[in-house]
C-alpha cells in the first residue's frame, strides 16, 4: 500500500521564507535564541499546534574536555622530547603512554555518555520545543515517529572542512609519534641488559620524533586558537531543519496519521554537544518506552537541508555501518514514486547530531528494532559555522522535496503498520 502526496496540502514558498526569517545569529542561551523560539512558537499558533516548551541548563563541558585533550597532547610531547635527549631513560616514556591512553579512553568515555549531563563551567538555560500529535486510533503501546532538529546555531574562526582536517592531521601525527617512542622506549628498557645498544639508528629515529613534534606543536596552537564569532547566520545549519519542522509540524496536525503518534522536538544548545536531546531523552525516554512500541518507532533527524537533499547510508570511520535496517530502503522508494532525487551521505568523521542521543539511549533501553534516519547535506560543510552559510545556499525546492518525503515515508509506514 502507497501513500500519494497532495501538493496542495502546504504552501511552498513557507519553508525558504522560514529559513529567510531565521537567519540570523541564533547561539544558545542568547536573545538570538529567544528569537526563534518566539518566531516558532508563533507560526504553531497559526495552525493551532499545541507545544510545550522545556528549559534545561547547560554548559561548555566538550569546550572544557577538547582544551583538556590537547593541552594534554602538548604536555606529553615536550615530556617525551626532553627526555629523548637522555637515551639512559628512554624508558620512562612507557609509563606516560600508559597514563595517556588511560587519560584518553576515559576522556573520549565521558565526552561519548549520552545518558548523563557533566556540568563543567558557567551553567546557561537554554530551550526545547515539543509538540505531539496523536495518532487517530489510539490503541495501546503504538508506534511513535520523533522528528528532531536543533534551533540553535555557531560561528567559529575556521571552517568545519578546516577543523576535521586539523583534527585528523593532529591524530596522525601524534599516532606516527606515539608508535616511534614508544619503540624506542622498549629499546632503551632492553639495553638495560645489553640486549640492545644505544646507536646511530637509536639517535636517527629520535631525531625524526623531535622533527615530527613541531608540526603536532603548530597544529595544536592552531587548533587552540579557534574562537567563536558572530559571523554565521546558520541558514542551512539549521535554519533549514528547523523551517522543515515547522512545516511538517503543521502539516501532521491537519492530518494526522492513523495508527502512530508523531513527536516534533526542536533541539536547544546542539552545538554544544547535544545539550538539548540529551535532556529530552535524560527526561522522557523511559516514559516514552511505558507509552510506545519503541522496537516498532523510529527518531528522524533533520541537520542541514542546504544546497540539495542527503540522506546518511552509512557512517563509522573505519568499519561501515548501515545507519538503519529499512527505514532508508522505505525513504528512497517513497522518493522513487516521488520523483525526488536524494544523494546519499557517508559519515566517516564528524557528523555529530542529535541522532546519536537517541541511538545511545535506544541502545541503553535495548530497543534493538528502534531505528534512525539523519537528512545531512554534509557537502555543505564547507558554509557553516561561517558567514558563507546563507539562504541565498538553501533550495527551496529541495526545502519542500525533504518535507514532501518526510511527510509521504510516515505516511507508508503507517499504512504498515498492522
Amino acid at each position: 500500500m502507497t501513500w500519494i502526496f497532495n501538493s496542495e496540502l502546504f504552501n511552498k514558498s513557507s519553508a525558504i521564507d522560514h529559513v529567510n526569517n531565521l537567519s540570523f545569529n541564533r547561539g544558545a542561551s542568547t536573545e538570538g535564541e529567544l528569537k526563534v523560539l518566539n518566531y516558532i512558537k508563533r507560526e504553531l499558533k497559526k495552525e493551532d499546534v499545541e507545544y510545550k516548551i522545556e528549559p534545561f541548563e547547560w554548559t561548555k563541558t566538550l569546550v572544557f574536555f577538547m582544551k583538556l585533550i590537547f593541552s594534554l597532547i602538548i604536555i606529553y610531547v615536550l615530556i617525551c622530547d626532553v627526555i629523548l635527549f637522555f637515551p639512559d631513560i628512554v624508558w620512562i616514556i612507557l609509563p606516560l603512554d600508559i597514563l595517556l591512553i588511560i587519560t584518553f579512553i576515559m576522556t573520549i568515555k565521558r565526552l561519548m555518555n549520552m545518558e548523563r549531563n557533566i556540568y563543567i563551567g558557567k551553567r546557561r538555560e537554554s530551550n526545547n520545543i515539543i509538540t505531539t500529535v496523536q495518532a487517530k486510533d489510539l490503541y495501546r503501546k503504538r508506534p511513535v515517529i520523533i522528528f528532531s532538529a536543533h534551533h540553535d546555531s555557531k560561528s567559529t574562526r575556521y571552517s568545519v572542512p578546516l577543523i576535521e582536517i586539523l583534527y585528523i592531521s593532529v591524530l596522525l601525527l601524534l599516532l606516527i609519534y606515539f608508535t616511534l617512542t614508544t619503540i624506542l622506549a622498549l629499546w632503551s628498557l632492553i639495553s638495560i641488559w645489553n640486549f640492545f645498544i644505544i646507536n646511530n639508528i637509536f639517535l636517527m629515529i629520535r631525531n625524526i620524533i623531535i622533527m615530527i613534534s613541531v608540526p603536532i606543536f603548530i597544529l595544536v596552537v592552531i587548533v587552540l586558537l579557534n574562537k567563536n564569532t558572530n559571523e554565521s547566520i546558520g541558514s542551512i545549519d539549521n535554519a533549514s531543519g528547523v523551517a522543515v519542522l515547522i512545516e511538517l509540524a503543521k502539516l501532521i496536525r491537519k492530518n494526522p496519521l492513523e495508527r502512530i503518534d508523531v513527536i516534533i522536538l526542536w533541539c536547544g544548545a546542539e552545538e554544544w554537544g547535544l545539550w538539548g536531546s540529551k535532556q529530552y531523552c535524560i527526561r522522557h525516554f523511559e516514559e516514552l518506552d511505558y507509552d510506545y512500541d519503541l522496537n516498532k518507532s523510529y527518531n528522524i533527524n533533520i541537520d542541514m537541508v542546504g544546497s540539495y537533499l542527503g540522506l546518511v547510508n552509512k557512517k563509522g570511520l573505519f568499519k561501515k555501518k548501515e545507519l538503519n535496517q529499512n527505514l532508508n530502503p522505505i525513504i528512497y522508494a517513497t522518493a522513487k514514486k516521488m520523483n525526488i532525487n536524494i544523494k546519499p551521505v557517508m559519515n566517516s568523521f564528524g557528523g555529530g547530531s542529535d541522532y546519536m542521543t537517541f541511538q545511545s539511549f535506544a541502545e541503553k533501553y535495548k530497543k534493538n528494532g528502534f531505528q534512525i534516519g539523519f537528512f545531512n547535506s554534509k557537502e555543505d560543510e564547507i558554509y557553516i559555522h561561517s558567514e558563507n552559510d546563507t539562504s541565498e545556499r538553501c533550495s527551496a525546492k529541495t526545502l519542500n522535496d525533504c518535507i514532501k518525503l518526510c511527510y509521504d515515508t510516515i505516511r507508508s509506514i503507517d499504512l504498515r503498520v498492522e
